[in-house]
């Protein structure tokens, strides 16, 4: 699934999944634009890669700042003169019933986990759009499908998350552009064993839900639009 020449705009790209993405798609032949909010996870990420500033850059840009991803995706083009795929891998969690959480919490699910995506996608769509060709991929959990308790801003941002991504599936269906959500129960790294130690089953490693971004972005991928696709392992 060669994605050679092909520019993938990765954001947040220094988090759990981040590293995983960013060496599939490398590997594949993509030009990558690794967006993050720390500059020294980025120059850990683009040193770890190994390739040149003319394979991967690296931009400390906040998604949450709508000018700023405007000011991005006219780097982008500069830089490369196109967009092809972005990849919205950032999120965060924060718990609580509907009774115990604050504005601030509420504001803070909803930023991280849905407007990060929103001002991202309304970037760089109108690139795809020029291309003809694109994939827009967000990221997203599988417990919105049977909200637990205790999680309840969390659960509705990433709720709302999918059904933009999905609403925006149906935007570009006749432009030659893909947008799909990845669901993920639980991914298998250090930090998140940490976090669940009684956990035991739903972990998936980030190099599994990197091999299905890759495919869902392919030529071959290209049927596949408007999905909640779920990644959960098979323990």
């Amino acid at each position: 699934m060669p994605l050679t020449d092909k520019v993938a705009i990765i954001i947040g790209a220094t988090g759990q999944l981040g590293h995983a993405t960013a060496k599939a798609f490398a590997h594949q032949g993509a030009r990558l634009v690794l967006v993050s909010e720390h500059q020294e996870g980025l120059d850990a990420l683009q040193k770890e890669l190994g390739f040149r500033d003319t394979r991967v850059i690296t931009r400390v840009s906040n998604a949450l700042d709508e000018s700023e991803m405007q000011a991005l995706a006219e780097m982008v083009l500069g830089r490369f003169g196109r967009a092809d795929i972005l990849l919205h891998i950032a999120g965060a969690y924060k718990g609580g019933t509907l009774k115990d959480t604050s504005a601030e919490t509420w504001d803070s699910m909803l930023n991280v986990n849905l407007r990060t995506a929103a001002h991202s996608i309304k970037a760089f769509l109108p690139l795809l759009e020029t291309n003809g060709w694109g994939r827009i991929i967000t990221i997203s959990s599988g417990i919105t499908r049977t909200p637990p308790a205790n999680a309840v801003a969390y659960v509705t941002a990433k709720a709302a998350l999918e059904t933009m991504t999905l609403a925006v599936a149906q935007e570009v269906k006749d432009k030659g552009i893909t947008a799909n959500v990845v669901l993920i129960r639980a991914l298998d790294t250090p930090a998140e064993r940490a976090k669940q130690p009684n956990k035991l089953t739903g972990w998936v490693h980030p190099e599994d839900v990197a091999a299905t971004l890759l495919f869902l972005c392919s030529d071959q991928g290209g049927a596949i639009t408007g999905a909640r696709i779920p990644v959960f392992g098979t323990n």
